[in-house]
């Protein structure tokens, strides 16, 4: 799926939850970020699913890069995969604000 738009942020004393998936992969990503189903992140605890995958061990970690790059892919839903699980995007809200703010002005 082709990428419609990329966001970097600074992470300064940033603190994610790092999350341990069945499949042995791990993710950092932002207590806000959305996972498909309408939670986010911050929400997510050990033996739920994200996705198709059981979560094994979710505990807070201090995050090592100096950005946060958020992604929005190039379809109808926004969400992606991470580590094999399908989970949402951040910019797919912003996204939609400024479609529904085109299409009001469009018809003033």
């Amino acid at each position: 799926m082709p990428i419609a738009a990329v966001k970097k942020r600074p992470a300064r004393s940033h603190v994610v939850p790092q999350v341990l998936l069945e499949n042995g992969q791990v993710l950092q990503i932002s207590a806000a970020h959305p996972t498909a189903d309408g939670r986010t992140f911050g929400d997510l605890r050990a033996g739920d699913m994200l996705g198709e995958l059981r979560i094994k061990v979710v505990e807070l970690v201090t995050y090592e890069h100096d950005f946060t790059y958020d992604i929005l892919p190039a379809s109808d839903t926004g969400y992606y995969f991470a580590g094999g699980a399908l989970i949402g995007s951040t910019l797919a809200s912003e996204s939609n604000n400024l479609l529904c703010a085109g299409r009001t002005r469009s018809r003033e």
